[in-house]
């Protein structure tokens, strides 16, 4: 417990109270608050305390620490008609570094616009976009605890004008051993400010806390989350999300999810700040749809396809949402050598038998003969004839 409270502690320290503004249109490379995958979507991106597998390196780092398989995953959205937003995450655990690696790459990218130049001739096209490299790495304690830290490379470009830096993101996960309970602190986008032309402008640096919590039944479970962000650059909002599992034969298995977030609902309606979701999945894949009004502006969709691929260590890989027992530590794989074999004796040709010497054969004494009369002439032959 100690060890999980230092570690939302840290995360705490990057951002001051003091410092924060209400000025939501100082910060640039907006787009790196859109979010990614559609099961967060579905629950109102309240996924801070529930992150796993390779999303979890956009929306908490320690997750990634939950990670027994490696996993890919890939999510695609369609923004105010004209926007759009690609991500690709992987993650692999490591047991010889004891935790979990992580990569991912995001680009957000518009349609076309027209170049006009001041005298208003049409000179061609040109294309605005974004990307951002990111790079974690996650460590999962004793406890129940987990820590992340990931560090990304952002590029914004317009045109013919460039402008990028370095950014961090980190976070921990406390998850009870004695109920179903998680506890969560992020950090995202911190990270010195960036010159864009001649103007220096900061990243939209964000602190959240958060907490889940899985309610099981006989044969049922419904997964709540609840999570309050506090941005530097505007005001604090708060998202609520809930995911009801449901297992659709032996193998397949589908869930439903229901979130809303006032970050949209204080402008745009109370409508705006409710989503909703679908999720598929068999075996090792996984499909997810999510889906979001925005009154005048338009919809949100967003679409993700995952794949868990076998287990790094000897044991069953989770499938996703099933990520409340307690991570444990990743060892080193130490392969177990056969105890050899003991030795067998040379073999050796067993001495040749010894002939044992044949009784000599008695001599059979000579019957005495017996007399004849042609001999000595004292006895008749019987074979005679008188």
């Amino acid at each position: 417990m100690r060890t999980a409270a230092l570690l939302l502690a840290t995360c705490c320290l990057p951002l001051r109270a003091a410092a924060f503004t209400s000025n939501p249109a100082g910060s640039t490379a907006q787009f790196l608050r859109l979010g990614v995958g559609a099961r967060a979507l579905g629950m109102g991106e309240a996924f801070g305390p529930v992150a796993e597998g390779a999303e979890a390196l956009y929306w908490n780092p320690a997750g990634l620490a939950r990670t027994d398989a490696p996993d890919a995953a890939y999510s695609h959205m369609e923004l105010l008609r004209f926007f759009h937003h690609d991500h690709l995450a992987y993650a692999h655990p490591v047991p010889a570094l004891r935790g979990t690696l992580g990569a991912s790459m995001t680009l957000f990218y518009q349609d076309s616009l027209d170049l006009v130049s001041n005298t208003n001739q049409n000179l061609g096209q040109y294309s605005v976009h974004s990307e951002a490299y990111s790079l974690g790495y996650a460590h999962p304690f004793e406890g129940g605890a987990c820590a992340g830290l990931a560090m990304k490379y952002v590029q914004e470009t317009i045109y013919n004008r460039r402008a990028g830096g370095f950014a961090f993101d980190g976070g921990a996960v406390f998850r009870s051993r004695e109920r179903p309970l998680a506890l969560s602190a992020v950090f995202r986008n911190l990270g010195p400010s960036r010159r864009f032309i001649n103007v220096d402008e900061d990243l939209p640096s964000e602190l959240s806390f958060g907490a889940a919590y899985d309610w099981k039944g006989e044969d049922r479970r419904l997964l709540s989350a609840l999570e309050a962000a506090f941005p530097y650059y505007g005001a604090p909002y708060a998202k609520l999300g809930f995911e009801l599992p449901l297992p659709v034969g032996e193998t397949a298995r589908a869930a439903f999810r229901l979130g809303f977030k006032t970050l949209s609902a204080t402008d745009l309606g109370a409508l705006t700040g409710l989503t909703f979701g679908l999720g598929l999945g068999r075996g090792g894949g996984s499909f997810d749809f999510a889906f979001q009004p925005m009154a005048e502006l338009g919809e949100v969709y967003r679409f993700s396809l995952g794949w868990k691929f076998g287990p790094v260590e000897e044991r069953p890989a989770r499938s996703r949402g099933d990520h409340w027992d307690a991570p444990k530590p990743l060892r080193p794989t130490v392969r177990e050598e056969p105890e050899p074999e003991p030795a067998r004796p040379a073999y050796r040709e067993a001495p040749p038998k010894e002939k044992k010497p044949k009784p000599a054969k008695k001599e059979k004494k000579a019957k005495p003969r017996k007399k004849d009369s042609y001999q000595d002439g004292a006895v008749e032959t019987p074979f005679l004839i008188r």
